[in-house]
């Protein structure tokens, strides 16, 4: 029982030391970090002497190298995944360490020929190297790889959706234009039909009529539609013309040949 629990603390004790080397190990990585940024400034301080502005962007640029170098560590702690993430995470947190070793070496040397002098005249884009560093890293998230994968199929459902309304469209259209073919077939039989035909006649003689009746400004005589007949049209008044006038027969009185006289009586004396 005693060996167990010895056992127990010396685990504890062990945890408790390997929290306290990691965060010695990283406390140690960012002053070197922030010790590169000072070298840094130190060096764009002589170029931007007396421009506050500008010192201040330089100050904000220094210190890229500081923030890179803690999303390194926080990253390869607990948020980057095996694979081309973790292998891109090491190859930057190696050019990172190269970047705050030449910019010390910059600073400390008074012979900037040769390889410090390319560096010299390199070094004031560093931010823009701890830039890409970090994006490259980013970029290679599975995760937001799976969000474009997403992404993309939504916009492939959607297309396909919209490809699916255009052709149930087209289809609607095909339809209404064979309905409009039969219906002006079906309209041109109606139109030539007899009973069309007729419709049309009374039609124009009604029309017809009227523009008369506002010319004359008389009355005209109506006309029976119902005579309207393969274009024989007679109105009333020609009809009265052609017709006899029948006389009415005249009613005569009923004669006796002979009158038969009624005997008259004679009053009695």
């Amino acid at each position: 029982m005693s060996t167990r629990m010895f056992s127990l603390q010396e685990g504890a004790g062990a945890k408790a030391v390997r929290g306290f080397a990691k965060i010695l190990a990283v406390m140690i990585i960012l002053v070197v970090a922030g010790l590169g940024d000072v070298m840094y400034i130190i060096e764009m301080s002589k170029i931007f002497a007396g421009q506050g502005v500008l010192l201040i962007f330089c100050y904000l640029g220094a210190f890229t190298s500081f923030m890179a170098v803690g999303y390194l560590l926080l990253g390869k702690s607990a948020v980057f995944r095996p694979g081309p993430q973790m292998l891109a995470a090491w190859i930057v947190f190696g050019t990172e360490l190269l970047i705050i070793a030449l910019n010390i070496m910059l600073v400390f040397s008074s012979d900037r020929t040769g390889f410090l002098g390319a560096w010299a005249y390199i070094s004031p884009a560093t931010p823009v190297f701890h830039m890409l560093g970090v994006s490259l890293i980013y970029f290679l998230d599975p995760e937001l790889k799976e969000k474009h994968r997403e992404m993309e199929m939504d916009a492939a459902q959607r297309q396909a959706n919209r490809d699916y309304e255009h052709e149930v469209a087209t289809a609607r259209l095909n339809i209404k234009r064979k309905h409009l073919e039969h219906t002006v077939r079906e309209l041109g039989a109606a139109v030539n039909s007899e009973a069309s035909i007729n419709a049309i006649r009374r039609h124009a003689i009604a029309m017809n009529e009227e523009l008369l009746i506002d010319m004359s400004g008389r009355a005209l005589p109506m006309i029976d539609e119902s005579k309207v007949i393969e274009g024989e049209v007679k109105t009333l008044a020609q009809e009265a013309e052609v017709k006899p006038v029948a006389k009415k027969p005249v009613a005569r009185k009923k004669t006796r040949k002979s009158a038969k006289k009624k005997p008259v009586k004679q009053a009695a004396v």
